[in-house]
C-alpha cells in the first residue's frame, strides 16, 4: 500500500475491507482533512477495522495525514 492518503469514509472502508494480508502489513493512509474535531470520522473508520477483527496499534504523522496501524483483536 502507498502512502496515498484517503480522503473519505468510503474510501477507508473499501480499502479495509478489500485487504486480505496479514494485519501487520496493513497500514491506512488517512487525510488530516478527515480528522475531525470531535473523532467521529475515525470511530466509524473504526468500526470497520474491529469487524476484520483488528485492533488500533498507533499511527505515525506525516506532512497532511497520518498513517494507522492495526493488530489482530485479542
Amino acid at each position: 500500500m502507498t502512502d496515498n492518503p484517503v480522503q473519505t469514509i468510503e474510501q477507508a472502508r473499501q480499502l479495509i475491507e478489500s485487504f486480505s494480508g496479514r494485519v501487520e502489513d496493513f497500514n491506512l493512509p488517512v487525510s488530516d482533512e478527515l480528522q475531525d474535531a470531535i473523532g467521529m470520522n475515525m470511530a466509524i473508520i473504526t468500526d470497520y477495522i474491529l469487524k476484520k477483527g483488528w485492533a488500533p496499534d498507533g499511527f505515525s504523522q506525516h506532512d497532511g495525514y497520518r498513517v494507522y496501524r492495526y493488530k489482530t483483536l485479542v
